[in-house]
């Protein structure tokens, strides 16, 4: 590639990422998501615990996703009513292997409640963080990702997901989270209030790549334009995130209600032909460091207070930021399917949630919460 090349492609990857960026902004989008009662966000609200009609809590976060400083939309429902499912932890699968600092370590898959258990293994922790009585469920929600990828052969773009949580100082982290792809599960305190999660790949810290499906099937020899994905495509197509809350002085934060931010300068017009398609999720390929470890952090607690919060994020990528009704509704139904393992769904912060079928733990603290408001 020569140096006009280059231009070109640069001048191409501001222009997709100001389109994609712009998309929380967009009438058309906003009206095809309500549709189907979900709204397009550059914040999500994905809290382990919310006071009741507030958007303030005791455990409470802000997930955003980055490229190049830039927070790309987020399709999800409502930010305010926050609707979620509950799974047993028994059929969560993570992936484990990636921090074992041989490369040649196999990866294989265990469940979410396996990790917990055994989770002094896997990271500096000295002792399991797994609550027998409480964490036999997970509260669990879904997200639809984009990105800007162009169409080029070579088209990657790279991105980090950032977890804003409100009672994390320091030296006093409010939650450890996880970060899971099908290339592994990566364990990280959120020690900070503004923290971007990363992957340790072998004791090295990564952030994550993702390029076409198109372009994956291409390098792999596989002509399947237009055939549904198969399941090793569906278990690179996403990011799980999950929440652990951590034992703390707890003190309930104010949230300033975040707003979709555009990107979008005026003179930006929307274009016309739609341009989405799904993502495979990698990690980068340079590494930013050493993984940091978790031993100054080793002797931490879970709170049993709170649930542990499951995200679920499936990516697209798109050069323009331009979808239809269907391209919602498609993805729509692809967030929905996560319910075939749920044992209960709805909304547990607002005031016209019905609690039948309702986890006892969580209508307990449903209850307590609204007490404090």
């Amino acid at each position: 590639m020569d140096g006009n090349d280059n231009a070109v492609h640069r001048r191409k990857g501001v222009s997709a990422m100001t389109h994609v960026a712009a998309m929380v902004d967009d009438d058309d989008v906003q009206a095809a998501a309500r549709r189907k009662g979900l709204h397009v966000v550059n914040v999500a609200w994905e809290d382990c615990a919310r006071f009741i009609d507030r958007c303030w809590g005791p455990c409470i976060s802000d997930m955003t996703l980055v490229t190049r400083r830039t927070r790309m939309p987020v399709l999800r429902a409502p930010n305010f009513q926050d609707p979620i499912m509950r799974i047993p932890t028994r059929q969560i699968m993570l992936t484990v292997g990636n921090e074992s600092p041989y490369e040649d370590a196999p990866l294989t898959k265990i469940s979410l409640q396996e990790y917990l258990e055994t989770i002094t293994k896997y990271t500096e922790l000295e002792h399991s963080i797994y609550a027998p009585q409480h964490d036999d469920q997970a509260v669990v929600s879904t997200q639809a990702c984009f990105l800007p990828i162009e169409k080029e052969a070579e088209s990657k773009t790279e991105f980090h997901v950032g977890l804003f949580n409100y009672q994390s100082r320091a030296d006093d982290p409010a939650v450890l989270v996880l970060v899971c792809t099908d290339a592994g599960t990566s364990a990280q305190v959120v020690s900070q209030r503004d923290t971007a999660l990363f992957c340790n790949h072998h004791g090295l810290k990564h952030s994550f790549a993702a390029e076409r499906l198109s372009q994956d099937r291409a390098k792999r020899g596989v002509d399947a334009a237009d055939v549904a994905m198969t399941a090793d495509e569906e278990a690179r197509n996403y990011v799980m995130i999950v929440q652990i809350p951590l034992q703390q002085k707890p003190k309930p934060t104010l949230r300033k209600v975040a707003r979709s931010r555009s990107a979008r300068p005026n003179n930006v017009v929307a274009p016309s032909r739609v341009d989405v398609e799904a993502a495979i999720i990698s990690i980068s390929d340079d590494a930013k460091g050493p993984y940091p470890k978790l031993s100054r952090f080793s002797h931490v607690q879970r709170d049993t207070r709170y649930p542990l919060r499951v995200t679920v994020q499936f990516y697209q990528a798109t050069s323009n930021g331009r979808v239809t009704p269907n391209v919602v509704r498609a993805l729509a139904k692809k967030m929905a399917s996560v319910k075939a393992n749920a044992t209960w769904w709805g909304s547990l912060v607002t005031a016209n949630a019905s609690s039948s079928g309702v986890p006892s733990f969580v209508a307990k603290k449903q209850g307590a919460k609204r007490k404090h408001v």
